[in-house]
C-alpha cells in the first residue's frame, strides 16, 4: 500500500525535473547564439575601428551609441535608453559575420516609384542608388553593375562590375521610401 502512495509523488518529481531541464536547454540555445556575437566587431576593410560591441551583460554599442541587446539566430534587437529599437539581421560565417545595416532611402525621381526602378537617396548617410528598367544600377554615383529582384523573398542581388563580390540585400517598399538591409562583412577587432 505504501508503494502506491509514493508513485504519484515520484511521477510529479520526475515531471518537474524534466520541465526544468527543458527550460535550461532553451536558455542554453539563447546564450549560445549570444556567445557567438560577444566581443568587438569591425568592418573587414578596417579591422581596427569597432562598429559594434556586444557585452555578456546584455549591453552593446553600435555606431557610437549605447544599447541593450537580445538576439536569436537571425536578428539582433538593440534598444536605447528611450525604448527606441533597431532590428539588425546578421549571419555568422567562418570569417566572422555579415551585419546588415538598415537604412531608409527616399525616392528622388520624377513621379511615383515603380518598384525599385528610379533614383533613391539616403540623406542621413549621403548614399544613393539608381535602378533602371534594363536591370542596371549605380550605387553612390560610382559603383555600377546589374541587379535582379526576388519578390518572393523581398531581396535584390547586386552584381558589381569590378568593385565587390555579388551582394544580396533585403528590401521593403512603402510609399516613396525604400528600406534596404545591406550586408557588411564584419570581423572581430584586432585592437585590444
Amino acid at each position: 500500500m505504501k508503494k502506491i502512495k509514493y508513485i504519484p509523488t515520484f511521477l510529479v518529481i520526475v515531471l518537474i525535473v524534466l520541465l526544468v531541464a527543458a527550460c535550461d536547454k532553451n536558455a542554453d540555445v539563447k546564450s549560445n547564439e549570444a556567445k557567438r556575437i560577444y566581443g568587438s566587431w569591425a568592418y573587414s576593410h578596417d579591422k581596427e575601428k569597432a562598429i559594434a560591441v556586444f557585452h555578456k551583460d546584455g549591453t552593446a554599442q553600435y555606431e557610437g551609441k549605447d544599447y541593450s541587446f537580445e538576439c536569436d539566430s537571425q536578428f539582433i534587437d538593440l534598444k536605447d535608453k528611450d525604448g527606441n529599437t533597431i532590428k539588425l539581421r546578421y549571419l555568422m560565417n567562418d570569417e566572422g559575420m555579415y551585419l546588415y545595416s538598415n537604412n531608409t532611402y527616399s525616392f528622388t525621381g520624377k513621379g511615383e516609384p515603380q518598384g525599385l526602378v528610379g533614383e533613391w537617396a539616403c540623406a542621413e548617410k549621403n548614399w544613393s542608388y539608381s535602378f533602371t528598367e534594363a536591370g542596371t544600377f549605380l550605387e553612390d554615383g560610382f559603383f555600377s553593375g546589374n541587379y535582379t529582384v526576388d519578390d518572393k523573398n523581398s531581396t535584390f542581388k547586386l552584381v558589381y562590375k569590378d568593385q565587390f563580390e555579388d551582394t544580396v540585400c533585403y528590401y521593403h517598399l512603402a510609399d516613396s521610401n525604400l528600406q534596404i538591409e545591406y550586408p557588411w562583412p564584419m570581423v572581430k577587432t584586432s585592437s585590444k
